[in-house]
């Protein structure tokens, strides 16, 4: 019975002074905040006991490199190793880096600070980005063991409504053409092509791409462009 009360109280201390993290322990930024297009440079802390990973898969890119400016109190540890010029040993993968607390190390000639800078350069193909944190060290608790850095979402959302303000412009420059070309042709020669043309419209209208459409109604795209020159003509 004593036994068994030493042995709860022993792990109700190792409880109490096991290091331990918040519900919300992961951090998620956006690849532009962290590539300091937004106008700033992401802070991120590490606690002592609990080390931070750097997530990059998000991005759908590689870690080919990474530095801090002050390494007197953190070591640098990736997933994979990093490749050298031979690409051999599993290298060409890496996505994940952690920052592990260290005691406080002595350089020469390199100021010891309480803040410092980690610089990633990545790789997508033949496309390199470059990314920053302002790393600096807590105490206490941790607030986080993870930091995922994902791709924005913002950027792709306003190419989509730049592409579709620009596919209702060419849609209206069409339509505009179409009824000037049906004023002129007096003769009527011409009331099948004006009528494939209507059809067309109406794919694009519905989310077809413009080549779907000339396909389906078996259009030339130079009747779109005298169309549309017709439209700015006047």
């Amino acid at each position: 019975m004593i036994k068994r009360g030493l042995s709860l109280g022993i792990i109700m201390v190792l409880l109490q002074i096991s290091p331990s993290v918040e519900a919300n322990s992961v951090l998620n930024l956006s690849d532009t905040h962290a590539q300091g297009s937004t106008g700033s440079i992401p802070w991120v802390t590490v606690w002592p006991g609990m080390g931070l990973s750097l997530n990059f898969s998000g991005t759908g890119e590689h870690i080919v490199k990474a530095w801090l400016d002050d390494p007197s109190r953190l070591t640098l540890d990736f997933d994979t190793p990093l490749c050298g010029s031979d690409f051999n040993n599993g290298c060409g993968s890496t996505t994940i880096i952690h920052l592990r607390r260290i005691h406080p190390l002595k350089f020469s000639h390199i100021p010891s600070t309480t803040t410092t800078l980690l610089t990633v350069v990545t790789s997508s193909g033949s496309n390199r980005k470059i990314y920053y944190f302002l790393v600096g060290y807590g105490n206490g608790q941790a607030k986080y063991v993870a930091v995922n850095i994902n791709r924005d979402p913002r950027p792709a959302l306003q190419q989509r409504q730049n592409q579709e303000q620009a596919t209702r412009a060419r849609v209206n420059r069409i339509e505009q053409g179409l009824i000037i070309a049906r004023g002129r042709d007096t003769s009527q020669s011409n009331g099948q092509v004006f009528q494939r043309v209507e059809i067309l419209l109406a794919h694009v209208r519905g989310g077809m791409s413009f080549n779907d459409a000339l396909r389906r109604t078996n259009l030339a795209p130079s009747v779109l462009e005298q169309l549309e020159a017709l439209a700015v003509s006047v």
